[in-house]
């Protein structure tokens, strides 16, 4: 006898899915065979992972499926994947009741996403997932004066820039990966472990880098300044808003003065940007790796600011900025050896071909 797990404990129980587009998640168990359910609202590329510890880790996604899962799968509803003799669930017993219901089911849940090109970089007993930007042309600097309060002067002259390929961090740096890393927390909100780190200074960030780049064999380092602006405009899906994806009020995407209640709170529970970024504005103040200095109007191609200063740049805004220190376009800066208390920061990938074993 089978037991299904119904859509109303998926959360809990059974199956996450990552995005709007994938809802309706559930699945059942007849001993080794699993069959996996879901809606689909558009037609998307479908990737699954499994976690048999309640969630708190996934492992690699699994690659011997049939049904609707891999590439141009289309939108419906009772969308299916069949999973046969999985490895990791070979330790789960399967000793269902009368009723079919199988307690040990309860460890088990299954995260049916679309696949968005992102890549998730493993680190002892936990993942962070970098996103795709794919490179393009844009209009630097603030590009719709009057639409925020306030612009200042250092978001002018605007001016065309053109950035090659890279993979940033879907959320900035958590306080739970910056302790693997470094074995401390020199965050002033340590409530949750989903929060971004904070009091972080520039130089902080760099150690914080080159250990990560040594643990993981990937070679991290932060954002130019440049390449920060395009991927908090969208990137080459942009729709030109005033913060990252989104016009009007930036409480739809921003943790600012006007509703953080003077705290910073777990990255990711405001709405992304068109590329799949959360928090590019709001929270904490992000560092980019360029010294600051004045705009020209000339056009340029992977700038990376001047080779020497005495700030380095800051971008998006943070948990007590106003609206309009959160546009794509505002700019801060600050000493690179200070590690101010809203400061904190997001990685950056120029490949994520898997390094090679020593």
């Amino acid at each position: 006898m089978k037991y299904r797990f119904l859509i109303a404990l998926c959360l809990a129980f059974g199956s996450y899915a990552m995005g709007q587009n994938i809802t309706n998640v559930a699945f059942t168990r007849v001993d080794k065979e699993v069959t996996i359910t879901y809606d689909l609202s558009r037609n998307a590329n479908i990737r699954v992972c499994v976690s048999i510890d309640g969630g708190r880790y996934y492992g690699d996604y699994i690659q011997n499926m049939s049904g609707d899962v891999g590439k141009n799968v289309k939108a419906g509803k009772d969308k299916k994947i069949i999973v046969y003799d999985l490895p990791d669930l070979r330790f789960i017993p399967y000793e269902p009741d009368s009723t079919g219901y199988n307690a040990a089911d309860t460890v088990i849940r299954f995260s049916v996403e679309v696949d968005d090109g992102s890549v998730d970089i493993k680190l002892n007993g936990m993942k962070f997932r970098m996103m795709p930007v794919p490179g393009g042309t844009f209009t630097m600097g603030c590009t719709r004066p009057g639409s925020a309060k306030h612009n200042y002067e250092a978001e002018f002259p605007v001016h065309k820039v053109t950035v090659d390929t890279f993979y940033m961090g879907k959320f900035e740096v958590t306080q739970r990966l910056w302790k693997e890393v470094m074995g401390n927390n020199p965050s002033r909100w340590t409530y949750n472990d989903s929060l971004p780190v904070e009091q972080v200074s520039w130089n902080d960030a760099q150690m914080f880098i080159a250990r990560l780049s040594q643990m993981t064999g990937y070679r991290f380092r932060l954002p130019t300044e440049a390449e920060w602006e395009f991927a908090a405009r969208g990137g080459n899906n942009s729709r030109n808003c005033v913060f990252p994806g989104q016009d009007g009020d930036p409480g739809a995407v921003a943790w600012y003065g006007m509703n953080s209640g003077n705290i910073t709170h777990p990255v990711g529970q405001k709405k992304p940007n068109e590329l799949g970024l959360h928090d590019m504005a709001g929270n904490v103040w992000e560092w980019c790796s360029d010294w600051y200095d004045a705009y020209t109007a000339e056009t340029q191609t992977n700038p990376r600011g001047p080779k020497h200063g005495e700030n380095r740049i800051l971008r998006g805004g943070c948990l007590n900025s106003p609206s309009w220190g959160c546009t794509v376009s505002d700019r801060s800066w600050y000493l690179p050896d200070h590690g101010y208390g809203f400061h904190g920061f997001r990685l950056v990938l120029d490949s994520v071909e898997e390094p090679e074993e020593e």
